[in-house]
Formats: structure tokens, sequence, C-alpha cells
């Protein structure tokens, strides 16, 4: 076995996975995905809720104020700039699909993915998490936290992009495993190996790790 698969498998073994993508419908889903970069799944939730309650077709969401999108999703936070995003992509929608993302969703992995990122907010990372969850494509978005987890442990390094950091991985991980790999190395570096204060004490992989820019800047992918 690999180092990478090695490093992998425990931490996968180890770490809930947290996933509610089933209660969603595609857009929401989609909306779910983008409150959810850089904030806890509860929050989430939270915002979730009142998107659901408030809104119940893209419609209404092109439809809606600004200051409306902004009140109902403030608990996942950034919401300024969130509402602005989220009243945009709606509209796009609207006017490029009908208001209908299965037009997308059915199109061939490569081709769905080039039309999600041709929407307002949208990057690559949010487009293969939004495949995955909809429609099991057998991918494993890159996220900040695993980004910084494989620099810490040699796997990634500054001239990695995000298509190159995931292809190293999706050739470790076989492809019905990827999305539970995904959600834990989340987790992971949401619970230990953290941005700043990284917990290495209670690291399950401490002995393979080389602790590269334990305390420098990371990137991030969208």
């Amino acid at each position: 076995m690999s180092k990478i698969k090695s490093i992998i498998s425990v931490i996968s073994d180890r770490y809930e996975v947290h996933d509610d993508w089933e209660k969603y419908n595609p857009f929401e889903t989609l909306i779910n995905i983008m409150l959810s970069q850089s904030t806890h799944w509860r929050n989430v939730d939270a915002a979730m809720e009142n998107f659901i309650r408030e809104f119940k077709e893209i419609d209404d969401v092109a439809r809606a104020e600004i200051a409306e999108i902004e009140k109902v999703i403030r608990p996942a936070g950034f919401h300024r700039v969130r509402a602005i995003r989220i009243s945009k992509l709606a509209k796009s929608l609207q006017k490029n699909y009908r208001g209908y993302l299965e037009e997308i969703m059915n199109l061939p992995y490569s081709e769905a993915k080039n039309k999600l990122i041709s929407l307002e907010g949208i990057g690559p990372k949010t487009a293969d998490v939004f495949l995955m969850a909809v429609r099991g494509e057998k991918v494993l978005p890159i996220d900040v936290h695993i980004l910084r987890v494989m620099k810490r442990i040699g796997v990634a390094n500054d001239r990695d992009g995000y298509e190159s950091l995931r292809a190293k991985l999706e050739n470790e991980v076989p492809p019905d495993d990827r999305a539970r790999v995904h959600l834990a190395l989340i987790n992971f570096g949401r619970q230990v190996c953290k941005s700043q204060k990284p917990r290495c004490e209670i690291c399950p992989v401490k002995e393979e790790c080389r602790r590269e820019n334990v305390s420098g800047q990371e990137g991030n992918f969208i």
C-alpha cells in the first residue's frame, strides 16, 4: 500500500461523514455547497432551513432583493457576498436554463462541469461536489481543508493546481470510495489538521506527516 493510500485509509476510517444532500433538490444542494465553504455544517443547516422556508423555486430567488437573501442565509456567515452570488446564480439559471439545473446534470461529466463553472460563483471544486452529490459522479473534490492536509503530509506542493491534486488523489482512491474520503478528509482538516494551531498531538498519521507549511499560507479552491 502506498503512503497516500495508507494515510487516507486511516483518516477515512476514523472521521465522521456528515452528508445531508439527499434531502435537498438540485438547486438547494448547490446553495448548500456554496454556503458550506469555511462554515460549520450546523450553521449551514440553519441557513438552509431558512432558505427552503423562504424560497420554493429558483424564480423566487431570482426575483428576491439582495437584502432578503442576506437575511435568510445570515447564519452561514459572509452573507453579503454570498447573497450577491446566489442572486446572480439564480438569474443566470433562469435566463440560460429556464431555471432547470437538470439540463446541466444530464450532460456528460466534462461538459456538465464546464457549464457549471460558467455560472456565477461556481468554481471547479463546487462543480465537482455538486455532480458528486446529485448524480454520484466518481470524483474526489479538493477543498481548502484537503489542500492543507495534503500539503502538510508532503503529497501536494505549491505547484499543484486543483486538477493536478485531484488527479493525484483519484489515482489512489477507488471510485466508489471517493465521496466518503472527500468528506472524511474535510472533517479531519476541521477537527485535527486545522489552519491555526493544528492538533498534532492527537493526529493518527503524525508519524507519516512532514509538517510542511504548518504555520504558513494556505491556498484555496472554490
